[in-house]
C-alpha cells in the first residue's frame, strides 16, 4: 500500500513539474493556427520563463511572416529575449547554465531563457578576442 502512494505521489510530482503553452495566429484567410506548442520539464519556476523566450520567439518570427497574433499574445512581441554571453569561446549548455544558475550568476528568468536558448538549438560558441581574454 505505500509502495503503491509513492508512486502515486511521485507521477503526480513529474506531471506537475511541467510547463506549457500555444501560440496561435490567423492566417491570410482568418483562420487560427497553431504556430508553437512548447513544453518545458524541470524546475516549474524556470520553466515558465523558457516558454516565455520560446512563445516570444515564435510570436516575433509568425509577425515577420505577415501573421497576426491574436490580442491576449501581443504582448509576446515585447519581450526582450536577449541572455547573458556565455563565457569566451564556450557555448551555453545545460550544464554550465545549471551550474552558473546554483553560484547566483543568472536568475531565474535568465536560466530559463538560456534553457529555452539552448533546447531551441540556438546556442553557439561565444568567440572572444585576445584583447577580451587580457582584459
Amino acid at each position: 500500500m505505500k509502495f503503491k502512494f509513492l508512486v502515486t505521489l511521485a507521477a503526480t510530482f513529474s506531471l506537475s513539474a511541467c510547463s506549457t503553452g500555444k501560440l496561435y495566429y490567423k492566417d491570410g484567410s482568418g483562420s487560427r493556427v497553431l504556430g508553437c506548442d512548447v513544453e518545458f520539464v524541470g524546475l516549474p519556476s524556470v520553466d515558465k520563463f523558457a516558454v516565455e523566450y520560446a512563445l516570444s520567439l515564435c510570436a516575433k518570427s509568425a509577425v515577420k511572416k505577415g501573421y497576426d497574433l491574436e490580442n491576449n499574445r501581443k504582448y509576446l512581441l515585447n519581450i526582450d529575449t536577449s541572455i547573458p554571453a556565455a563565457p569566451c569561446n564556450t557555448l551555453w549548455d545545460h550544464e554550465l547554465a545549471k551550474s552558473e544558475y546554483k553560484d547566483g550568476q543568472l536568475s531565474k528568468k535568465e536560466y530559463g531563457y538560456i534553457v529555452a536558448h539552448i533546447d531551441l538549438g540556438l546556442a553557439a560558441v561565444k568567440q572572444c578576442s585576445l584583447n577580451n581574454l587580457i582584459n
